[in-house]
């Protein structure tokens, strides 16, 4: 550049040697040229810049002065003279202004490189933490199933009544922690992905018992009075719905209402249903005689992290409220709060309403039913001794023929030995896994002879079922083992239908 500028300016001197005004002209336009283009074109540094505009811009003064009489008035000159000091004044900007952009460019730049490592290290984490899940859900869930069995085993001796009632809070309490982790999982299984309702039968008044007895005896501690009010006790409460949803909804509103209530409070939860064609229209309400929540409250009520002065008083994170809402509009319904009917008490009335298709449930199976089902060869393939014990106490009264195995590798030794009905197999195993065996089994399958293969495990992300699907098995039993779907599936195989939806 340093060359270009050299030549040119040398060039308009030499043309500005030859007497006469055109050549002084040409000299100028020249000069007016070089310094427009160096001007614009050196933006690197002002130190390039003053090297490539100076030597132009004093050719182009040079060559408008009369050297003759420089001191003579002499508006061509003074013209010239205006030209470059406006020249040089806005493409000083111009190349300050572009190089301010060039140096945003290169730290934007920079920035782009550091935001794109830190979305790769939060995918990284986010799936380190969804594969800590899924084994802290193994590992939860294999103790688990072995509580709940021996339990659900347990309530079959002769009990007395209040061991009955204890073995009973047990399986509730259970239960609901099952559905807890269950809810827990499906939120880091539905990261980045819409959340989807898992709609199965379930009696919602029964359900309301069952949390209603976990929670008695913390209200009993804390002195409060905690009673259900039923407004229709004629009406069937039967419906189709995800029972993890609701009941995550209720037991924070119940929680949320112990917090605000109390000694010698109280806390009421009253079901009402409406019945509209094929559905029915649930209303849960949760009224405590705590502080009152303030109008100006309630608009930010149900938001994430938001405290009001009750919330603040109880203690909480500000989640339990905004899980809530997200519950009931995923399954298409309303949540809010109201004044108690009597502003003596005082006190919230917290409530959600959603419809449900109601649910038809089956006439219950005489007793002995299970003696009923034909002869079922099965085979359990489970490394947990105690969840193999579990299993074993289930099945002691029924004819159904059980072999066990403790790895996978021992399920294949012993399905190649004899036929069998039905397999049930872990999915984490010693020597060989769950996965492995079932494709070996189902390379050596026959034609026709296809024999049903069902995943007995704790393992049951949505993506982890379809793998199960794809490698062979035709569906999914979860552990902690649900007894009723246990007996289910034995007598679907007895009645040959083994292909069914996990």
């Amino acid at each position: 550049m340093f060359l270009l500028v050299s030549n040119a300016c040398w060039q308009a001197v030499q043309i500005r040697l030859y007497e006469g005004p055109v050549a002084q002209v040409e000299a100028g336009l020249l000069a007016i040229c070089v310094l427009l283009f160096v001007a614009l074109r050196v933006h690197i540094t002002p130190i390039s810049y003053v090297i490539g505009a100076v030597p132009p811009a004093l050719t182009l003064i040079w060559s408008a002065i009369d050297w003759g009489n420089p001191l003579a008035l002499n508006h061509y000159a003074l013209s010239m003279i205006l030209f470059v000091a406006a020249g040089l004044l806005v493409t000083w900007r111009q190349q300050a202004t572009d190089r301010t952009l060039t140096q945003a460019l290169r730290d934007l730049t920079r920035k782009n490189v550091a935001l794109t490592q830190a979305i790769d290290e939060a995918k990284a984490a986010s799936r380190a933490k969804t594969d800590l899940l899924a084994v802290a859900s193994h590992e939860i869930r294999t103790p688990l199933n072995a509580v709940l069995g021996f339990a659900q085993i347990l309530r079959e001796k002769d009990l007395t009544p209040e061991q009955a009632d204890l073995c009973s809070g047990v399986l509730e309490g259970g239960e609901q922690l099952t559905r807890l982790l269950d809810g827990i999982l499906d939120l880091a299984n539905l990261e980045g992905r819409q959340a989807r309702l898992n709609p199965v039968p379930v009696d919602l008044r029964r359900m309301i018992h069952a949390v209603m007895r976990v929670w008695s005896a913390h209200a009993r501690d804390i002195g409060v009075d905690f009673r259900f009010e039923d407004a229709d006790p004629t009406l069937s409460f039967h419906v189709r719905a995800d029972e993890v949803r609701v009941e995550q909804t209720l037991v924070n509103l119940v929680s949320n209402a112990m917090g605000a209530a109390a000694s010698g409070g109280r806390v009421a939860v009253r079901l009402a249903g409406t019945p509209k064609g094929e559905d029915l229209s649930v209303l849960i309400e949760v009224s405590d005689t705590g502080p009152a929540v303030p109008p100006e409250d309630r608009l930010r009520l149900f938001e994430a992290f938001h405290q009001t002065a009750r919330g603040l008083q109880q203690g909480g994170s500000g989640l339990g409220l905004s899980i809530c809402a997200r519950n009931t509009a995923l399954m298409g319904g309303e949540i809010g709060i109201a004044d108690p009917a009597s502003a003596a008490t005082g006190g919230a009335v917290f409530w959600f309403a959603f419809a449900a298709p109601v649910h038809i449930p089956p006439l219950a199976a005489p007793a002995g039913t299970a003696r009923d089902l034909s002869q079922i060869r099965l085979l359990a393939a489970e490394d947990n001794p105690a969840n193999r014990k579990v299993l074993a106490f289930l099945l002691k009264e029924t004819p159904v023929s059980l072999t066990f195995a403790e790895d996978g590798a021992q399920a294949l030794d012993a399905w190649r030995a004899q036929p069998f009905d039905l397999i049930l197999i872990d999915v984490n195993m010693l020597v060989l896994s769950g996965l492995d065996a079932v494709r070996e089994i189902r390379k050596a399958d026959s034609p026709g002879t296809r024999t049903p293969i069902w995943m007995l495990t704790a393992k049951v992300f949505d993506d982890d079922i379809a793998l199960y699907r794809e490698t062979g098995a035709d569906g999914v039993l979860r552990k902690p083992i649900n007894l009723p779907a246990l007996f289910t599936l034995l007598a679907q195989v007895a009645e040959g239908l083994t292909e069914t939806p996990a």
